[in-house]
């Protein structure tokens, strides 16, 4: 069977029409994993072992497994022991899961960043005559944030890929339609070749965001340094 280009545009605004709900998850996924993430960040400040071996297992459970098992786990394993998770659909499992996935990553990011800005930059900012909070937006947070973008843009890149395992729990998104699209007509490689390009194509835009941003994070970064100065001044 040749690859049929006229079958690729046929099925690309078919399989583009549930793009939505592929970012739906992402985005969703993504903003829970983050405030999960700060969440995180701040137990791990607190002096109890008991708190921090409850974190190191939480976050290599969700570091040490597959996606898809976790997924699996949360959707059926869990249904069997505690009846309110029979109440949960593919698309609230898949969100809870991923946000889950994610926020194991995202965090061990934000804390490289911020362990990343030397003690002696918070010492100067407030010898400069900078409240702590000054300090910590003005100094800590640009360069932290420098920092964190590119790992927590691959942590986010990485979750759109992973929403891609939804379609197991009957999501239907842009793999479940493809899959289904391939099974029914029997193009595959025409199917799966659209869902590449989907997918790639989008993370070549957040990954155009990130420099971007990355770039705008550099002007903070001098400007806060500035005003510095300037207090010293």
């Amino acid at each position: 069977m040749r690859f049929d280009f006229r079958y690729v545009i046929k099925v690309f605004p078919n399989i583009l029409s549930y793009l939505p709900v592929t970012l739906g998850i992402a985005f969703l996924s993504g903003a829970i994993a983050m405030l999960l993430s700060v969440a995180l960040l701040a137990l791990r400040k607190i002096h109890c072992r008991a708190l921090q071996a409850a974190l190191n297992f939480y976050l290599d459970f969700f570091r040490g497994t597959p996606v898809v098992v976790q997924l699996f786990f949360l959707y059926y394993g869990l249904a069997q022991l505690f009846p309110v998770f029979k109440n949960l659909n593919g698309l609230t499992a898949a969100i809870i899961g991923l946000s889950l996935n994610a926020s194991s990553y995202m965090s061990e990011s934000m804390r490289g960043a911020v362990q990343s800005v030397h003690p002696r930059q918070v010492e100067a900012g407030l010898a400069c005559g900078l409240t702590q909070t000054q300090v910590m937006w003005h100094i800590v947070f640009p360069q932290a944030a420098r920092i964190a973008v590119p790992t927590l843009t691959n942590d986010f890149i990485g979750l759109i890929k992973s929403s891609a395992v939804a379609f197991v729990l009957g999501v239907r998104d842009v793999m479940a339609q493809t899959k289904m699209l391939g099974g029914s007509s029997y193009r595959f490689f025409e199917c799966y070749f659209v869902a590449i390009i989907i997918y790639f194509i989008l993370t070549k835009l957040i990954h155009t965001f990130q420099l971007w941003l990355e770039k705008k994070l550099d002007v903070r970064t001098r400007n806060g340094g500035k005003k510095c100065s300037r207090s010293v001044s």
